[in-house]
């Protein structure tokens, strides 16, 4: 059962399972988020207390990104968003990375500030310490990854696309060799 290949001749349902996944895939991904959600809630601020949905969160990340590059869709996607938007996928990451950098130094500030000091003063100083110093070190860091990460999974991706375009040509080269 497990190792049995499912071949589907019918497109409609190979579109339909592809859907039910991709809502399954978002349904985990929210189920995820409203358990953090609830952890910060009831337990307060602690990121240990998250390490499964986190996991969860990065190797399904991981998972897709290695798997829409291997499958040379990765490329198509940046081309479709590219013409499609008036800002391209680069600087969409460069941005993100950007923004998650400071979100996230906030978010150690606020947590330092909160669990580390005594008395408002000393709060804003240890967060504008934290949040600045986290700023220094996580947002060149999470740019660069964003930015390294897009153009390793761009070019596997085109090469992946090649490698199917080539192999496309050569079974019709084949096929009207045997005619």
């Amino acid at each position: 059962m497990f190792f049995r290949k499912n071949h589907i001749k019918d497109e409609r349902i190979a579109n339909i399972r592809n859907k039910i996944y991709k809502e399954m895939y978002i349904l985990v991904i929210i189920i995820c988020l409203i358990s953090v959600a609830i952890k910060f809630y009831q337990n307060g601020f602690h990121l240990e207390e998250v390490y499964t949905e986190w996991f969860i969160f990065i190797i399904t990340s991981i998972y897709f990104s290695y798997r829409s590059a291997n499958l040379g869709i990765y490329s198509d996607e940046v081309e479709l968003h590219d013409r499609a938007s008036g800002m391209s996928r680069e600087k969409k990451n460069l941005i993100i990375g950007i923004i998650i950098g400071i979100v996230f130094s906030g978010f150690l500030g606020l947590n330092s500030a909160i669990s580390y000091t005594d008395g408002i003063a000393d709060g804003f100083f240890t967060f504008f310490l934290v949040f600045f110093t986290c700023i220094v070190i996580y947002v060149p860091m999470l740019s660069i990854m964003m930015i390294i990460s897009h153009a390793m999974m761009k070019r596997k991706s085109d090469k992946a696309a090649a490698r199917q375009l080539k192999d496309l040509h050569e079974d019709d080269g084949d096929s009207d060799e045997k005619h």
